[in-house]
């Protein structure tokens, strides 16, 4: 299948690692302008050195920040094609070692910023009368996860948020899904530990834990004209963990 993202402006956060960059790498490589967002600008200024690529360092986890980030993007493009809510962190705890304070923490990065990147830029997609959102989600938002449980509220959250967005907008073609992945080799994932990985790799009936550029081929279909039938789906990506 070719995806032809020639004339399209994609904004992706979390783009300076793990699946953001892939994704970025993807749509760049298939003709895509890409606005990517994150904190690392040292990775945003390489990325930028890309055609069709440019940067802007922003902290999601702000509310004021990713509001002005949203007022620069609409001044610079008041036409937005695709948007992918990428960023996001994990966060080990129960309900009951967890403070307040974690908890309020990982819901402005997870959820927060993916409700106000889409409350401040579906009105360019609407001016362009196209659009694209896709929201990345995790197996841990469908199946839960010991020791997760601020994080998989947050992906939950995510996934029932998709699901109402796409009712709301399907008409106006714009398209709202979400990409869940399984473990995935991210550099927040290598941190875990060789013994750790092989163990979580285990559960994993395809063998193998995934690498960020299989996750970022799902993304890049959901992106794309050729999702044109697909709105509310939740694309699980995981090395079939959830069939089991």
């Amino acid at each position: 299948m070719i995806m032809d993202f020639t004339n399209r402006i994609a904004v992706v956060t979390g783009a300076t690692s793990g699946i953001g960059e892939s994704t970025t790498l993807k749509l760049l490589e298939k003709g895509a302008v890409v606005l990517a967002v994150g904190r690392n600008e040292e990775k945003g200024r390489q990325l930028a050195a890309r055609p069709n690529c440019r940067f802007y360092a922003c902290d999601l986890a702000d509310a004021d920040a990713v509001e002005a980030l949203c007022r620069s993007i609409a001044a610079d493009y008041p036409k937005l094609d695709i948007l992918i809510n990428n960023a996001g962190m994990s966060l080990d705890g129960t309900v009951e070692s967890l403070s307040l304070d974690d908890w309020h923490r990982i819901f402005a990065l997870n959820v927060d910023s993916l409700f106000l990147m889409s409350k401040y830029l579906i009105p360019l997609m609407r001016a362009n009368g196209y659009g694209r959102i896709v929201n990345i989600a995790s197996t841990a938002g469908v199946v839960g996860a010991w020791n997760l449980h601020a994080y998989s509220a947050t992906k939950g959250a995510v996934i029932q948020l998709t699901k109402s967005m796409a009712c709301e907008y399907a008409k106006e073609n714009i398209l709202v899904n979400a990409v869940a992945p399984g473990g995935t080799l991210t550099p927040l994932m290598a941190a875990i530990g060789d013994g750790d990985l092989e163990a979580f790799a285990s559960l994993f009936p395809i063998g193998r834990l995934g690498q960020p550029e299989e996750i970022a081929n799902a993304i890049v279909y959901a992106a794309s004209d050729e999702s044109s039938f697909m709105s509310g789906s939740v694309i699980m990506v995981d090395g079939g963990f959830t069939c089991v």
